[in-house]
């Protein structure tokens, strides 16, 4: 004995598979052997790098504050000392006296708040960087 099944819904709809997540075309450039374009995202990592309008400072770590992501540090500007926090992914590397480079924020609300410091730039052993 054989049932047949019906039902009122709409056959399963198909989507097309997603196309590369340029959203405007214009803006992608071709790569260096002119096969393929390089993704707009790629592009402004380049010229963010390229720039290098924004200046490095040398900072010193202090101490290591109760907060777990935070360090306290310190860096100099015409013979002045001035101390800013550091927002580092985890603290536990750090140790006082330990020098590292840091770009400055240009803005001086943002001087105020924790620099950030880019999550792959954490050092691989305590106190080396």
């Amino acid at each position: 004995m054989e049932v047949e099944i019906r039902t009122d819904l709409p056959p399963k709809i198909r989507r097309q598979r997603k196309q590369a997540a340029i959203s405007e075309p214009h803006q992608a450039e071709l790569s260096r052997n002119g096969a393929t374009p390089e993704p707009v995202k790629e592009q402004k990592e380049k010229e963010s790098s390229a720039g290098g309008s924004v200046p490095l400072v040398e900072v010193e770590v202090l101490r290591i504050p109760p907060n777990p992501r935070l360090v306290i540090c310190r860096y100099w500007v015409l013979g002045e000392e001035r101390r800013c926090t550091v927002w580092v992914g985890r603290n536990a590397k750090f140790v006082p006296r330990m020098k590292f480079w840091l770009p400055e924020p240009s803005d001086p609300v943002a001087r105020i708040r924790p620099w950030p410091i880019a999550p792959n730039r954490l050092p691989k052993r305590r106190g080396r960087w």
